[in-house]
């Protein structure tokens, strides 16, 4: 076997196979001296070929045009077949290939008049060889056209095509379509024909123009301009690969094409050969070793896009590269500390930015002031946790409006936070003027019902509801506001006796409420506007309950309504009611009862709770449940369901019940110790006991090692309610601005000390970041100087705090005629020795 692997046929095939042309030629060779195979023979073909293609691809076409007639002549391969042809063109011999041309069409010409059928691959590889010719003709003198005969397609669509390349340079589009349309799709011209309207389309749709790049042949004579155009069309890491696969020319054409000018080629050429995943800071580094050949504008515009992510190279030095204004050095500054996750500090750049962009008066910087303004008034730090707004967001906001009118989204914000706030006046001349841009927008017109519905005008909610659902028919909100209120207002006539008029409240709620629930409430009310006794009421109230799905989910409705419509609802007067409706309370409660009251609440929104429990009538029953049937008829899922539901409603007794039930049949779950210690917190006001404070921090560690941060995060939030962090906004103590040497809450008996009075600005810092004590220091100090402090500390925050912290007591407990420097650190060099005569003693200060 050995033998055989080392003969020479099998290293020739080695050599051919690993790509080493040379040394397989040499070895082909020498096996044809012995011996002519066709095996062998296709060996060296292949061997030439390789090595011909090799050497073309290092720009070497004379030393491949004469491997490959060495291939022909040796071999006997056909000559022009492959990229013979094109490898000619490429060293300038047109004249070669011109006359192959006219040497085939002349054996074409003499075929036919002898009478021999035409071949067709001989018309074919005619045609081919004029495709090949067409790059290299569309620069080629009156002389090399006069060469080819008046019937030739290459000759007869050369003016076409020149045409329409002068008419893509001067962007005349007519004049473009009306040149392509000559060329049909038989010309040697047609790639370019195609290129030429995937160039057009680069501008306008680039996703047709890579399906028409795409469909053109791999081994187009218009390739190089394909190419071009296909890296252009690319994105990312591949547009920079691909970049860097192309020759000089190709290059300066993509580059073009990328409206870039030609001297940012060096850089992207460093940018192509770098890893892929280099560090912002190290591609800040690559870019600035090229920044001196691109245009200001273009290094201006890199700066700000790397500049934060290199903040001692970038931010720290603006003019490295470009020419950033203030404003857009002051952008860059904010988001590198942005980056950091410093934010408390990055809203002060970022507002000093906005300022800068909005004093230039331009409209771009106009937009980009409102953008940073959004950013900031939306971040976390000013929203809670139902996304209501911060007072100094909407500040912000109403700003940003003024700047750039045109986000509905704002609108929506402002409007629902003087809504919320319970300025109605300002929520309405908000919301007309974004009625004015908007007048069709959904978010819109819902707040314009809320708002109008929180004015008490509901002629102008339900016109706007209308006007909406012509919008979108499916909006079930808005429904459920206008008919809503519309019930709400029944409820209110109801109780100061107004029968009809409360009919009529019902009857246009039927025009907006559709749902089995509504509905039932509807029926209730519509009963309670009867005389009591009669037929009708007994039916209504009958129907509301059926239409509920009776049982105890039903009684528990009946009775909350009635608390919500009537002044007084005792004992008595509930079960006469539930009575009324048909509603047994004396009947045993099952587990399917509880679950479907579970149901129930979990539907309804909780409200405040006026007098009477609605489940006092059968507290004992579902007491017993819970003794009964927890780990039988409720599994774990349930139970966790059920104290869920009851402490939504705050019916913390049998929310207790259930959770103390649960806790024996299943004490390795911590979400039942949670709920049993929260509904004695919900009744008592704190964690009364030592023992129920140990179980709540060993249920927060168990949630916490199986992953449940929901419950972890509830359990933290109870033990914040516990003991609420104190508040100190404003310090805790006089305002700043106080005249001086006035007696007040520090001075006297009662004065708190200087260092109580800084571990309380500690604390306050601790619980933020020092937002609200920057906030409230920038008002009394003066924002001059909060500035001088901060460019002063270097954008060091610990330091920045520091300072701003000795400024306050200094403000509060003594005087301050000037902001003393930073005086930097002398650095002491150390003293020669003294030499004494005994050399066993040495300096005194020398350890």
């Amino acid at each position: 076997m050995a033998g055989t692997l080392d003969t020479p046929e099998s290293i020739a095939l080695a050599h051919l196979d690993k790509g080493r042309y040379r040394d397989a030629i040499a070895c082909y060779k020498a096996l044809l001296k012995t011996e002519r195979r066709t095996e062998w023979v296709d060996g060296l073909a292949k061997a030439y070929g390789g090595r011909a293609h090799g050497l073309a691809g290092k720009g070497m076409l004379q030393e491949a045009i004469g491997l490959w007639r060495s291939r022909a002549e040796l071999c006997g391969a056909k000559l022009w077949d492959g990229p013979y042809a094109a490898w000619l063109i490429g060293d300038g011999r047109v004249a070669e290939v011109l006359d192959q041309l006219a040497a085939r069409r002349s054996a074409l010409v003499s075929s036919a008049a002898s009478g021999t059928p035409p071949d067709a691959s001989s018309a074919d590889e005619l045609a081919a060889l004029e495709a090949r010719l067409a790059p290299a003709l569309l620069n080629a003198n009156p002389a090399t056209l006069a060469r080819l005969p008046a019937e030739s397609l290459l000759l007869q669509h050369h003016p076409l095509a020149l045409a329409a390349l002068a008419a893509y340079a001067s962007k005349d589009a007519a004049a473009l379509d009306t040149a392509l349309g000559g060329i049909s799709f038989r010309s040697p011209y047609r790639d370019l024909r195609a290129l030429l309207k995937a160039l057009v389309l680069c501008e306008t749709d680039q996703e047709a123009a890579r399906a028409a790049v795409q469909r053109l042949p791999p081994n187009s004579p218009f390739e190089p301009l394909a190419a071009a155009l296909r890296t252009r069309l690319m994105a990312g890491p591949a547009r920079l690969q691909a970049f860097a696969q192309l020759n000089n020319a190709q290059q300066t054409m993509t580059i073009d094409l990328m409206g870039y000018p030609p001297e940012v080629a060096p850089m992207l050429q460093a940018l192509a050969g770098a890893d892929v995943n280099l560090a912002p800071a190290a591609l800040f580094e690559l870019v600035q070793r090229h920044a001196r050949q691109m245009p200001s504008a273009l290094a201006t515009r890199v700066w700000q896009l790397l500049a934060p992510w290199a903040t001692r190279r970038g931010c720290d030095n603006p003019r490295l590269f470009g020419s950033p204004s203030k404003a857009e050095q002051e952008c860059a500054r904010a988001l590198a500390v942005d980056i950091k996750g410093e934010r408390d500090h990055a809203e002060t750049h970022w507002l000093d930015a906005a300022d800068l962009l909005e004093e230039s008066g331009d409209t771009h910087d106009r937009l980009r002031a409102a953008l940073v303004l959004r950013h900031v008034a939306l971040s976390p730090a000013y929203l809670s946790s139902d996304g209501v707004l911060d007072p100094d967001a909407q500040d912000m906001l109403t700003r940003s409006l003024n700047l750039d009118p045109t986000d509905c989204s704002v609108y929506v914000r402002v409007v629902q936070f003087w809504r919320r706030t319970g300025d109605l006046k300002r929520a309405r001349q908000q919301l007309d003027v974004g009625l004015s841009h908007f007048p069709d927008d959904a978010a819109l017109l819902t707040e314009a019902v809320e708002t109008a519905l929180a004015s008490g005008a509901f002629k102008k909610a339900a016109a706007s509801a209308r006007r909406l659902l012509e919008l979108d028919p499916l909006n079930r909100k808005v429904r459920g506001l206008v008919g809503n209120a519309h019930l709400s207002h029944a409820v209110k006539h109801i109780a100061v006796n107004k029968p009809d008029a409360a009919k009529k409240e019902i009857i246009e709620s039927a025009n907006w409420l559709t749902s089995a629930t509504d509905l039932g409430r509807m029926h209730l009310l519509q009963a309670w506007t009867e005389r009591d006794g009669t037929a009708e009421r007994l039916r209504l109230a009958q129907l509301a309950v059926s239409t509920w799905g009776g049982g105890l989910g039903a009684g528990w409705r009946l009775v909350r309504q009635a608390q919500a419509t009537f002044p007084r609802v005792g004992l008595d007067t509930a079960a006469w009611l539930l009575r009324e409706a048909g509603v047994d309370t004396a009947q045993t409660l099952t587990p399917a009862d509880l679950l479907e009251l579970a149901q129930v609440l979990e539907q309804e929104a909780p409200m405040v709770r006026k007098g009477l429990d609605p489940l006092v009538t059968w507290r004992k029953a579902i007491a017993t449940l819970a003794s009964q049937s927890v780990g039988q008829a409720f599994d774990v899922d349930t139970c966790v369901r059920l104290c869920e539901a009851f402490s939504r409603h705050q019916e913390h007794d049998l929310t207790e019940k259930f959770a103390n039930a649960a806790q024996k049949r299943w004490p390795d779950r911590p979400v039942f110790v949670f709920h049993a210690v929260a509904a004695r917190f919900g009744k008592k006001g704190s964690i009364g006991s030592e023992r129920d404070f140990n179980a709540l921090e060993d249920a927060q560690k168990r949630a916490s090692q199986s992953k449940d941060l929901r419950l972890v995060s509830r359990i933290e939030a109870l033990f914040e309610a516990d003991n609420p962090m104190p508040d100190f906004d404003d310090f805790g103590g006089p305002d700043l601005a106080a005249p001086r040497g006035v007696p007040g809450p520090l001075s006297g008996s009662g004065m708190m000390s200087p260092s109580d009075f800084r571990e309380v600005i500690k604390v306050s810092i601790g619980l933020d970041g020092g937002k609200s004590f920057l906030n409230n220091a920038r008002k009394d100090l003066g924002e001059a100087l909060m500035k001088q402090i901060e460019r002063e500390c270097g954008g060091d925050k610990k330091l920045y705090l520091s300072r701003v912290t000795d400024l306050v007591m200094i403000e509060l407990f003594g005087t301050l005629e000037q902001v003393v420097p930073i005086v930097p650190a002398t650095i002491i060099k150390p003293q020669t020795p003294v030499k004494t005569p005994n050399p066993g003693q040495g300096n005194l200060f020398n350890e």
